[in-house]
């Protein structure tokens, strides 16, 4: 492992001896084998003393980036954080993970944490932005003594005038730059758009900053948007709807606009004996901070509140995120949904919204003094209404909004992709529309036109004399929200434009209308199908209920078998029984998602329990005796038997690990999971198309074209079965063959079709040119080959040769051009060139039988020394080759001691020394 030492000025470097290394830091405290992607390049930027911005969404790992660099070199990390509440939740999980983490603030009551921390006694220290403004010097000259690892300002965007919580204490934090000269500054924030990261570094002052933005998409949420009238009626619904999903578990957070909603919501929660949390600012601060305490510790489900509740909550197993009216941003509403599903397990976001929240515009900008500030608001609020009124993906638009390109068109995990909406030809209407707009110059905001179309005759209009173009009263038939829907539509499509000034908006005709114009006439207009929103279908017609969208599991114990469900069920409330005992969060001891693998794992051995991702070592030594007793009783009440494996195949977990790969980042998350139906849970193209899941069927030749897709960017394949299932035979393929020989080109597909029988399809044609670009052999395939592994890998039953020795013993001749991406399509046959009878190989077997004649002994100590020299790792079979003196069962005792003690961890199949 190379290691990135910081260059302390005036401070002795920490040594080797005393620097921990990035992997055993990770798996030591945090419980995880491998770092999620841009995590690792930040931590060694700051263990490099660089400066750094990290924008990555929420429940992406932003905080290890801070937690880590401390571990590793041994000296303490200064937390800036903008609630005490939220300070308070991540000391509490820290300290369940063994790390000595405290908090200075005005709820502190331990007044000797101050001085303790300027002595170095703490790894991380939080403190609010005005602590560390007001703060002694003499407290950081002491601390700077000790040592200080980095100092990260959590939720910066808060710095930015732009920033959607923009909070003055943060602008000064600069000041801390002349006191810390030579400690690295870290920005973190989940949501930033261009215009907030230039302000964050320029504010904190920062040098040549690493800028990290990782991607913004949380594919575990479902996005949905729905219209509703304010009244008890739907208050009541919403209810109902509710205490349904209270059994499935996990929590609810809905957030309301005003505090007024927050009561009445909460009240009829009450009336129907659903327990609630409720947080808004004018409750007094105990009773917040007990609402606050309950539901982090999962004594309550619900939990209604204003957006003061926005920040102030670090728990991970929130399923559902409700907003009962729009916020005020895009900022907003994707920091307060991201609040959902933080463990990656599948979550709902849901947006209910009237007309009304989006001519809030001056109500919100009345305190703002600049110009730019109350630009900057009318601009956010005018794209949290574009993202209401979409028709198109939500996810897309959520996406490209902070910069984000989404590379299809539709996600596969939003109401508007999972629920086919009515289309209509829209060409008259929008030439009137846009042909009123174009009348009005671009003078005016888009009520003009459409009090125009529908034949005002109000003072303003008529003052303008629009009460005598040949355009009005034209569009009488349709309410203004109908024609408000469709302008909104014309706008996301790029028709029209949209543009704010002081408080008014004004829309005008982009460069894309003026074209559709000029090809209309008042008798003619080229076709325009758009989709009907729902202010365009009316109340009846429009009416969607969330039974829709059964695209989210029904309980969180999807995909055990039943058994492994209640056991899942009961290790969760023994997890909460052990949280009260010891007074903390159940989250703080570990996550569902670890505890699910705990439930398919049901280990038998401390080792093994340690082996399970997310379980730290601290777990393990604190708890693991009582976690083992309470698996082993389950297990046997429910004749479950110990040591399986801890592998999740639930539809939650498929979302959450949809994009993780190299290979399949250009799929759409539709097109990878029909890929994981397929090729993890054997189903059928049949059943996959008609999956009871989807809103609606899809045809057998999508699900058949995602998946050559899925082939063809390297995800491993079962050629044969794919085609037995649609009738690809050798016969079929020497057709094409020939047809493609006659036409001479693959450019087209039907000029080859043409030449072919009717019996032979479109498909068979794509699978064929989809083996040929893999470099997969058809004979093989259809001779009864063996088809691609699991793990892409090919079986060979005859013959124990890997393909490792096969190329380190022989000199291949590769095309690289057809050559698979991680073996996901199966290689050409190659010409091998081998020297002899394989004079490597043989040169091996000697180096071991000179070896075999000292025969080594396997202890703790020299176990540990065998693997220090070993970067990667080493697996069984090496270990025991190397300590061939002793015999394998003394062996695999011996690592489970040093595993269960973490003095080594195993990462896939590798040991590796902490």
């Amino acid at each position: 492992m190379r290691f990135l030492l910081p260059l302390y000025c005036n401070l002795p470097l920490p040594s080797l001896a005393t620097m921990e290394t990035l992997p055993s830091v990770l798996k030591k405290y945090f419980g995880f084998s491998d770092y999620r992607p841009y995590q690792k390049d930040v931590i060694e930027k700051i263990i490099d003393k660089r400066d750094c911005l990290v924008v990555m969404a929420t429940g992406s790992g932003k905080s290890l980036c801070y937690q880590v660099p401390p571990l590793v070199v041994k000296k303490t990390g200064i937390v800036v954080s903008p609630l005490i509440s939220l300070m308070q939740d991540q000391v509490m999980a820290l300290k369940q993970r063994g790390i000595r983490a405290e908090y200075i603030g005005s709820a502190q009551k331990d007044n000797t944490i101050q001085t303790r921390a300027e002595h170095g006694q703490f790894d991380i220290l939080f403190m609010t932005p005005e602590k560390a403004c007001t703060i002694p010097s003499s407290f950081w000259s002491n601390l700077l003594k000790e040592g200080i690892s980095l100092l990260a300002v959590d939720e910066a965007h808060c710095i930015s005038e732009w920033g959607h919580d923009f909070r003055v204490e943060y602008k000064k934090l600069d000041q801390l730059r002349g006191v810390l000269p030579d400690v690295p500054f870290v920005g973190l924030t989940a949501t930033a758009t261009e215009k907030v990261r230039f302000d964050i570094i320029s504010s904190l002052k920062m040098n040549n900053p690493y800028v990290s933005v990782g991607s913004f998409d949380r594919t575990n949420l479902f996005y949905g948007v729905k219209l509703f009238n304010r009244g008890q009626s739907f208050v009541d619904e919403l209810v109902q709807e509710i205490s349904k999903e209270l059994p499935s578990g996990g929590s609810t957070i809905i957030y309301c606009t005003t505090i007024k909603d927050v009561e009445q919501i909460s009240k009829s929660l009450a009336e129907a004996g659903i327990e609630a949390g409720m947080y808004h600012s004018q409750m007094d601060k105990k009773a917040r901070e007990e609402s606050h305490r309950l539901f982090v510790r999962d004594e309550l489900q619900i939990m209604v509140a204003t957006i003061a509740f926005g920040m102030g909550i670090d728990k991970p197993n929130v399923r559902k995120v409700i907003h009962y009216g729009c916020p005020k941003s895009l900022e907003s509403y994707y920091q307060e949904s991201g609040r959902c599903g933080r463990d990656g397990i599948a979550s709902a976001c849901w947006l209910y919204y009237t007309r009304r929240d989006f001519s809030m515009g001056e109500f919100y900008c009345q305190d703002l003094k600049t110009e730019s500030q109350k630009k900057a608001v009318m601009e956010a609020l005018q794209a949290a209404e574009r993202y209401c009124v979409q028709a198109n993906c939500r996810r897309k638009f959520l996406l490209e909004y902070f910069g984000e390109k989404f590379p299809a068109d539709r996600c596969g995990n939003c109401d508007n992709c999972t629920v086919s909406k009515k289309e209509r030809d829209m060409s008259r209407e929008t030439f009137l529309l846009m042909a009123c707009i174009h009348s009005c110059h671009g003078k005016w905001g888009l009520n003009m036109p459409i009090d125009i179309l529908r034949g005002s005759r109000a003072k303003k209009i008529v003052d303008a004399q629009f009460d005598k173009l040949p355009l009005h009263g034209l569009g009488k038939t349709y309410q203004s929200n109908w024609w408000r829907a469709l302008g909104h539509q014309l706008i996301s499509h790029g028709y029209l434009k949209e543009t704010v000034s002081d408080y008014y908006r004004f829309i005008s005709v982009n460069q894309k209308g003026e074209k559709f114009l000029a090809s209309c006439t008042p008798d003619y207009q080229p076709p325009l199908v758009l989709s009907l929103t729902a202010e365009m279908l009316g109340e009846e017609e429009s009416k969607i209920t969330q039974e829709e969208y059964k695209i989210l599991p029904t309980s969180e114990s999807e995909g055990f078998s039943e058994a492994e469900g209640q056991l899942y069920q009961m290790l969760l409330e023994e997890r909460l029984k052990l949280a009260r005992s010891v007074g903390t969060a159940p989250y703080a001891i570990c996550g569902d998602q670890t505890i699910k693998k705990i439930a398919l794992a049901r280990p038998s051995t401390k080792a093994r329990l340690a082996n399970i991702d997310g379980v730290n070592q601290h777990l393990v030594t604190k708890y693991g005796d009582q976690f083992l007793q309470v698996i082993q009783k389950l297990s046997q009440e429910l004749k479950l038997s110990l040591d399986g494996e801890a592998t999740l195949h639930t539809n939650e977990v498929r979302k959450a690990s949809l994009l993780t790969t190299n290979q399949s980042r250009k799929l759409t998350p539709a097109k990878l999971e029909a890929y994981k139906m397929w090729q993890d849970d054997g189903l059928s193209i049949q059943k996959i198309a008609n999956f009871p899941g989807r809103s609606a069927p899809i045809k057998e030749q999508t699900v058949a074209e995602y998946l050559l897709e899925a082939a063809q960017e390297g995800l491993p394949f079962d050629w044969t079965r794919f085609c037995e299932m649609i009738g690809l035979t050798k016969e079929i393929i020497s057709e094409i063959q020939g047809a493609i020989l006659k036409v001479g080109s693959i450019d087209k597909l039907k000029p080859i079709k043409n030449e072919l029988p009717e019996d032979i399809s479109y498909q068979h044609i794509k699978t064929y040119l989809a083996l040929q670009n893999c470099g997969v052999s058809s004979e093989t395939i259809l001779l009864g080959g063996h088809p691609a592994g699991k793990d892409g890998e090919v079986e060979n039953n005859e013959a124990d040769i890997s393909s490792e020795s096969l190329i380190e013993n022989c000199d291949l001749k590769i095309d690289e051009k057809s050559a698979p991406v991680n073996g996901g399509c199966q290689l050409r046959k190659l010409p091998l060139t081998c020297e002899g009878e394989f004079p490597s190989k043989r040169q091996k077997v000697n180096e071991a039988e000179d070896v075999n004649s000292i025969k080594l002994k396997a202890t703790e100590s020299s176990v540990l020394d065998f693997l220090k020299n070993l970067d990667e790792g080493a697996a069984l079979k090496d270990i025991l080759e190397h300590f061939n003196g002793s015999k394998e069962d003394s062996v695999v005792e011996l690592l489970n001691c040093l595993e269960g003690d973490f003095s080594i961890y195993k990462k896939g199949s590798l040991y590796r020394v902490m």
